[in-house]
């Protein structure tokens, strides 16, 4: 298939309307890389010579998504696409934003302000590449380098060393010489960077194929706004078989185990994870968990805490295992109740306890799940069960 029948329709009714009326207009950045990885790009974003207000003017809904930095998103019929007008940045501050823009009428102005050059393509209508710093050699040879220097590349925008080892995480590529001597020598930029960026790009890392570069990050000292110290050692291919809804909590616990943070929602607090997830890594965290005791901690605790801890410890596909088998019974899957024991003559705590025992001790095999064999512990009704509890 020619590159240009990739085009979804929402980015073609945009470039061809742009063109018709005489602008230059390109796809640009990811969605090309992505398009000759032969990868579904997740958007579609256009570049143009175009004014923002000729882009306005040319399209009947549009929304001003970013008016200082020449960028407007058109509502086709096919959904939005965003519309930059080709710009060159100003000085930038504080390590993250230009202080100015300049709207030029060069693309290759435009794409020279991009951070790698497998991100600064552009297609246009009849699927020909621009490709002016060799982005289309780095993807087929799975390289991330930077556009330029790589130095003032990472001092623009701290965020780039981040995103550099995202896209090694992601494309499975590797850093090339210059931007990784860079990225070292700058690290300690991305303490400038808000927790809630630092997040995304862990959380996007954590998601990729290759998870375990996020020790490459802290590795590189990326997160040492966060995480203090470094061991080489850690095993963070333990992420790879965890879902990716778990690894945030996985990875916290993993560096509260390895002594790279003493608290993992503490961590994770920090990083302005959400309340959900913060909780999900206490829970683990609060577990005393080994292999032997598997069954045991999955019968009296919610399934995510064990599953969590068990990724952490290496130990996720045995805990996945034993939750497809349901080799344990919770206290509510026993044949007594909390009236039952009321009736026996416990009381308050004592029930959900006693509940808790029960479990576990019918999920050890040591007695029947009937209540006939359950009721037994109680013969006298004196407030407590008798067999050894």
């Amino acid at each position: 298939m020619p590159v240009s029948e990739k085009l979804p329709p929402g980015a073609r009714f945009v470039l061809e309307r742009l063109t018709s009326a005489g602008f230059e207009a390109y796809a640009v950045g990811g969605c090309v890389r992505d398009t000759l990885l032969r990868r579904p790009p997740h958007d579609w974003d256009v570049a143009t010579s175009a004014p923002t207000e000729a882009t306005e003017a040319l399209f009947e809904r549009t929304v001003p998504t970013g008016e200082r930095f020449g960028t407007v998103t058109v509502l086709t019929p096919f959904g939005g696409v965003e519309v930059t007008t080709f710009r060159k940045d100003g000085a930038y501050r504080d390590a993250r934003r230009p202080e100015t823009v300049e709207f030029t009428g060069s693309l290759r102005e435009d794409l020279q302000r991009r951070d790698f050059t497998v991100n600064a393509m552009a297609m246009g209508l009849d699927g020909a590449i621009i490709d002016p710093f060799g982005g289309r050699e780095d993807l087929q040879n799975g390289i991330i380098r930077c556009v330029g220097d790589p130095e003032r590349r990472f001092s623009e925008d701290a965020l780039r060393m981040l995103r550099a080892v995202r896209f090694q995480a992601q494309l499975g590529f590797e850093l090339e010489e210059a931007t990784l001597f860079a990225l070292r020598r700058l690290a300690p930029l991305a303490e400038k960077l808000s927790a809630e960026r630092v997040r995304a790009e862990l959380c996007r890392t954590l998601a990729s194929p290759r998870p375990e570069l996020i020790g490459s990050m802290i590795e590189y000292g990326l997160l040492a706004r966060f995480i203090s110290g470094f061991q080489e050692k850690i095993p963070w291919r333990r992420l790879v078989p965890v879902p990716e809804e778990l690894r945030e909590p996985v990875f916290a616990l993993m560096c509260r185990n390895y002594g790279l943070t003493p608290d993992a929602g503490a961590l994770l607090r920090a990083l302005r994870a959400p309340t959900k997830v913060v909780r999900e890594a206490q829970g683990a965290q609060a577990l005393s968990f080994s292999p032997e005791n598997l069954p045991e901690l999955l019968c009296v605790n919610p399934e995510d805490h064990v599953l969590i801890a068990a990724g952490a410890a290496g130990n996720y596909e045995d805990a996945h295992a034993a939750i497809k088998r349901r080799q344990y019974v919770k206290p509510s899957e026993l044949s007594v109740t909390g009236s039952d024991l009321r009736a026996a003559g416990l009381h308050g705590p004592q029930i959900s306890a006693t509940l808790r025992d029960l479990a576990i001790r019918v999920t050890r095999g040591e007695i029947e799940n009937t209540r006939e064999a359950l009721m037994e512990l109680f013969p006298n009704g004196d407030g407590g069960p008798s067999g050894g509890f």
